[in-house]
């Protein structure tokens, strides 16, 4: 089990946004979370696998941003993460 995966599932349970933030390395994601049972008809979740629709990819580095009507992200990479609710 992957803690991270595990946590953010959990807490888009008990927030008032489901738009996940994280950072990644040199790059922050910002997109829907999509919860087990939602992707293509599944039932169920692939385990360490975030799943974004709508994701918007921001190098700072660069200044670019692209963005992708579906965003996979290996948990195992996820420095840091928020909830679009909790943005200051």
């Amino acid at each position: 089990m992957c803690k991270t995966y595990d946590a953010i599932y959990e807490l888009s349970n008990h927030v008032e946004s489901n738009i996940l933030i994280c950072v990644l390395n040199h790059f922050k994601v910002e997109g829907e979370l999509h919860s087990c049972g939602d992707i293509f008809g599944q039932k169920e979740c692939y385990e360490g696998i975030i799943t974004l629709k709508d994701a918007k990819v921001h190098c700072p580095k660069t200044n670019t941003t692209k963005e992708f009507k579906w965003f996979n992200i290996s948990s195992k990479h996820i420095e840091a993460f928020a909830f679009k609710c909790c943005e200051m």
